[in-house]
């Protein structure tokens, strides 16, 4: 029961209740905010509880204090206090049950609270239990029906108002300070430390006096029993917990990445691309030719004369990995155009021929993947910002399998590599719009081709 109310009480805010608690004469009185006000010595729900034999003198003079959890012959009453166990104060915090039965009505109540307000405080859930049988340390009810206060929610009123409305409900002692509940629909038997008294006639024996007889301990197969239903439902309010935390943490993940900065892995150094890294390449270019339609060009006059124009003419080189070829020529000798050939540029009015080889063979069709080619002509948005500039380059280009934190290192880098880290946030600008200069907008043009990482 203490966890079944507990799990309930977990949605309420135990602020104010709309039910009183019990206060009968002559055990307690209520104050002016109808508080109730239990006798010196008394304590529990009703102030049924008594802590010694003086306290019972508001009772009468010849009744005294009996503690226990066994019911003995002409008992009249019993109060309990109980204190959720470790395990379930873990789902109810600082939670208590106060418990009080009367014999000759075969009834008992049970109300939920904090401990820190006690059972005269504000209730969650108060319950009454009827038809209820006392023998030993065993109380038997028929029924139970219990009221959620306004402090409960929606669930916490179908569970404790349907579901377990009606059913049967059992008390056994499993120890002197241990307390086991069983109620029909609820999800598995409890237990917690409890202790209970009574005020009763000097005729009535202690039910823990040495000439009584204590009530037998379940069998150990029963505790079994407990322990493994206890655990089923821990183990699946725990799963469910875990299952929902590795899925915000896998969606996480993926959107922010669990990469550093400085970490061993650096992103700069990861290579995308299925060729070989070694220093045997070697990039060659054989008999490159180009020709172009002439602007403006007429049908020839004479068979000699020619519609198109060459601009270039069976040009060759090489070089090794890690050398750099420098291009010479005067303006409108070609050296943009073999540029554009090189890395498999063109307009769609030139034609190429020759061969572009990589370690002997023709280049493959992936290897604009591979390679940079920084334009003449800077091509910027001039609202961007540099950091953006190259970001976009990077977010669009480099495969969907790297994360987002590796990409944004990379520009990172990128930036302190090129200088451009103070000006990262400034407008590339253009002839209305003010911003970086014309050598940091070459800069940008070339971190956007660096970012992709090119062999």
């Amino acid at each position: 029961m203490r966890l079944l109310l507990a799990i309930a009480a977990w949605t309420c805010t135990m602020t104010t209740t709309a039910a009183s608690p019990l206060c009968p004469t002559p055990y307690g009185t209520l104050d002016p905010l109808s508080q109730c006000v239990c006798k010196p010595g008394l304590s529990g729900l009703g102030c049924g509880q008594c802590s010694g034999d003086s306290a019972c003198s508001v009772v009468g003079p010849t009744t005294r204090c009996i503690t226990g959890f066994e019911y003995t012959k002409a008992m009249q009453s019993k109060t309990y206090s109980c204190v959720l166990s470790a395990t379930l104060q873990a789902v109810f915090t600082d939670g208590a049950i106060g418990l009080t039965c009367n014999v000759p009505t075969a009834a008992c109540s049970l109300s939920v609270f904090k401990s820190a307000t006690g059972p005269q405080g504000p209730h969650a859930v108060d319950c009454n239990m009827t038809s209820c049988t006392f023998t030993g340390s065993t109380v038997t009810c028929g029924a139970i029906q219990c009221l959620c206060t306004d402090a409960c929610s929606l669930m916490a009123k179908v569970l404790f108002e349907d579901s377990i409305s009606n059913q049967p409900a059992t008390l056994t002692a499993t120890s002197n300070t241990t307390l086991h509940v069983a109620l029909q629909g609820s999800p598995l038997p409890l237990d917690g430390t409890c202790a209970a008294s009574s005020c009763e006639l000097q005729t009535v024996t202690n039910g823990n006096s040495s000439t009584q007889t204590s009530s037998p301990v379940p069998p150990k197969a029963y505790s079994k029993a407990l322990f493994l239903a206890l655990a089923v439902v821990v183990v699946l309010f725990g799963g469910i917990s875990l299952l929902l935390l590795l899925l915000t943490t896998s969606y996480i993940a993926q959107i922010v990445g669990t990469q550093k900065v400085g970490e061993e892995h650096d992103p700069l150094q990861t290579t995308h691309s299925t060729f070989s890294t070694t220093d045997s390449h070697v990039f060659a270019f054989e008999a490159i030719g180009c020709v172009a339609p002439r602007r403006g060009a007429k049908a020839a006059s004479t068979p000699n004369e020619s519609q198109e124009a060459l601009i270039l003419d069976s040009i060759s080189g090489s070089l090794q990995r890690g050398q750099m070829l420098a291009l010479m020529g005067p303006s409108g000798s070609g050296k943009t155009t073999l540029l554009n050939c090189l890395a498999g540029v063109a307009n769609g009015t030139t034609e190429f021929t020759g061969r572009v080889l990589l370690n002997g063979v023709p280049l493959p069709r992936n290897f604009r993947q591979v390679a940079a080619y920084v334009h003449q002509d800077d091509c910027l948005l001039a609202t961007l910002t540099v950091r953006e500039s190259i970001e976009y380059s990077a977010f669009l280009r480099l495969p969907s399998s790297m994360t987002l934190v590796a990409k944004q290192q990379l520009v990172t880098r990128v930036l302190a590599e090129l200088h451009l880290t103070h000006v990262a946030d400034s407008r590339i600008g253009n002839a209305s719009l003010r911003g970086v200069s014309g050598g940091e907008r070459r800069r940008v043009s070339i971190g956007m081709e660096l970012v992709t990482q090119p062999q």
